[in-house]
């Protein structure tokens, strides 16, 4: 019964975030359930199988570029990886509140409350376009044009960002560890 509960609370409303994310950001209009279809079947086997091992979180983010390079082609660019780590970082994040309560009643409002704010940026999907698009812009390198930021400079940020989204995945996993030693799982 419980791994069924976390197929249905846990996994497939993070995959259909991801899936959402993905296809809300880089615009994407065929192909999607096939998409979502191994989205789902690469994070059961990175994260589900694996838990609280960075370099699985770590695999499923290229894993899922790989994906998009198989399904999209041309449409997938390196950039891909950096901006679905932001994703996998706002659901780390928000993954640390199922962890704060003390009793089972809390754990289940706390569960309740991290899968509504885990939809809740797609109140700005229209802007997730439009940022992904300026993002691309500032991330390639134009000679001819004036930026705002060079490209080097945006580059060195996002390789930095990554960095601290792996290690923040990382902390978060060493906290779940030791907080499951704490309630004896």
């Amino acid at each position: 019964m419980d791994y069924l509960m976390s197929i249905f609370l846990g996994m497939l409303p993070e995959v259909i975030f991801f899936t959402l994310f993905l296809v809300k950001t880089k615009d994407l209009k065929e192909k999607k359930i096939r998409l979502g279809i191994l989205i789902g079947l690469v994070y059961f086997v990175c994260v589900a199988i694996n838990l609280y091992k960075l370099i699985y979180h770590v695999s499923f983010i290229f894993l899922v570029y790989l994906i998009l390079k198989l399904l999209y082609k041309k449409k997938a660019q390196v950039i891909d990886i950096f901006v679905f780590s932001i994703a996998v970082a706002y659901l780390t994040i928000i993954s640390l509140l199922i962890y704060i309560p003390q009793t089972i009643e809390q754990y289940y409002i706390c569960l309740a409350v991290n899968r509504i704010l885990l939809f809740v940026p797609f109140i700005f999907r229209n802007k997730f376009n439009i940022i992904y698009k300026k993002y691309c812009s500032l991330w390639n390198r134009n000679y001819e044009k004036k930026q705002p930021v060079k490209s080097i400079t945006l580059r060195n940020i996002s390789l930095i960002s990554i960095n601290c989204i792996i290690f923040l995945i990382n902390i978060i996993c060493i906290y779940i560890l030791n907080m499951s030693i704490k309630w004896g799982d």
